[in-house]
Order: structure tokens, then C-alpha cells, then sequence
């Protein structure tokens, strides 16, 4: 039995071997794309800062004109209202679901409960 062993050069003539191979195209991709990433980021944040404001502001004027229309319902749409929406949400979440769609149930309960038991503290007080 006759051992052979065989012996492998590498040359390199002005390149690399990974440039042979092609990662430094790779790696100048991804960063190329890293860097598109954060462009795309960094305006899109700007473009939010920018309408912020007017989101405020417009957020307040509907909660405000949601609370006028709550103080306008009687008394039984607004049990019937919250006992509902109460109902919806604790059924989502004994049933699993997620919890922002469970908190976004309960929030019209919680407006028309506050109305509620702010129309029974002024009757209290008128009394």
C-alpha cells in the first residue's frame, strides 16, 4: 500500500481569496441596504414628528366631541353601551384574544361607566 499525497497550492495574483469568492460584493450589499433601511427610518420619522401635532390636536377635538355625545344618551343607553362593550371584551379575552383588541374593547365601557357615575355625583350634589 502506497501512500500518495497529493498537495494543493493556492495562488493569490491581486486578489483575495474572498473577493474570489465574492463576500466583499455580499457584505457591500447588505450595507448598502442597511444604509437604505435607515434612510427610509430616519424620513419616515421626520414625516411623523412633522404631523404629530396636528394628530394631538385632532385626537382631542374627536374625545371631546365623543364626551358630549355620551353626556346627551340617557341613562340607559349608557348601561346598555358599557354592559356591552364589557361584555365583548371579556369574552375576547377568555377566549384568547390580543390583548390591544381586548384593551380597545373596553375603552368605549370605560368612557360611558365615567359618564355614568359622574352624572350620579352631580345628582348627589344637587341633592
Amino acid at each position: 500500500m502506497a501512500e500518495t499525497r497529493s498537495q494543493t497550492s493556492t495562488k493569490n495574483v491581486g486578489t483575495t481569496t474572498a473577493e474570489k469568492n465574492g463576500s466583499n460584493r455580499g457584505t457591500n450589499n447588505v450595507l448598502a441596504g442597511a444604509q437604505d433601511a435607515a434612510e427610509v427610518v430616519r424620513t419616515t420619522a421626520e414625516r411623523a414628528a412633522e404631523k404629530w401635532p396636528e394628530a394631538v390636536a385632532g385626537a382631542q377635538t374627536y374625545a371631546k366631541e365623543t364626551q358630549r355625545a355620551l353626556e346627551r344618551m340617557p341613562n340607559q343607553g349608557l348601561v346598555i353601551g358599557s354592559s356591552f362593550s364589557f361584555g365583548l371584551g371579556v369574552g375576547l379575552f377568555t377566549t384568547g384574544a390580543n390583548r390591544l383588541l381586548v384593551l380597545l374593547a373596553l375603552v368605549p365601557a370605560a368612557a360611558m361607566a365615567a359618564t355614568l357615575l359622574a352624572r350620579d355625583e352631580e345628582t348627589a350634589a344637587d341633592s
